[in-house]
């Protein structure tokens, strides 16, 4: 994984979670409260939003050659912090780890300015749901970080980015299977993406949450 170039713009840090500076790309000042609140969309759009990250990592496990083990999402009032899971393990290699993990905040923000729901507010307050993932993968990554690391989170950024954009269709038709079906097994999110399933070769799935 390269450095970002030294023209990236720095990152924001006016978003605080629990008390801790929270940094994010995009910037809202003063946006205060829980994510689901701060994005301020109707009930079908938030579950569509929430379908549409979870799909981008499940699609992005595919494709990284891992074994997906499911998807879900929760439709309506979120009774946890998350608002979906994905559940996959023997992704191949640590780029497309980067890539699994970023996908499912970088889908939501390529959706919402497809659907022309975009605003600063959102983009933070969907940079801070993906709060797990990036958590997630910096854990295991110390040399990745918001400007003060020698690799910078917009390069995990752009390779999601990338991603995202090569399988944009196969993201929201399991976008579409996930608001119809709620939870779907990893065989079935491949037959949808026809993409292969990977082997399952881990005992504990790899595990990220958001929205």
């Amino acid at each position: 994984m390269n450095a970002a170039p030294a023209h990236t713009a720095p990152w924001h840090t006016d978003a605080l979670v629990g008390g801790v500076v929270y940094p994010t790309r995009n910037y809202a000042p003063g946006l205060e409260g829980e994510s689901d609140a701060c994005l301020n969309l109707a009930a079908p759009q938030l579950d569509y939003l929430r379908a549409i990250h979870e799909a981008g990592h499940a699609v992005t496990v595919l494709a990284g050659r891992g074994h997906l083990h499911s998807v879900e999402i929760v439709q309506g009032v979120a009774t946890t912090e998350e608002g979906g899971v994905t559940r996959a393990c023997s992704l191949s290699d640590g780029h497309a780890y980067a890539i699994f993990s970023a996908a499912g905040e970088r889908a939501a923000d390529r959706w919402l300015r497809e659907a022309g729901l975009w605003t600063p507010a959102r983009a933070v307050s969907n940079e801070v749901a993906a709060r797990g993932d990036r958590v997630s993968f910096l854990a295991i990554n110390p040399h990745v970080g918001f400007g003060d690391k020698d690799v910078d989170y917009r390069v995990v950024h752009d390779l999601a980015d990338q991603a995202v954009d090569l399988y944009w269709r196969e993201i929201g038709v399991i976008a579409d299977a996930l608001m119809q079906e709620i939870r779907l097994g990893g065989d079935r999110v491949a037959d949808l993406a026809r993409i292969p399933n990977g082997a399952h070769r881990a005992r504990t799935p790899e595990r990220t949450e958001a929205l």
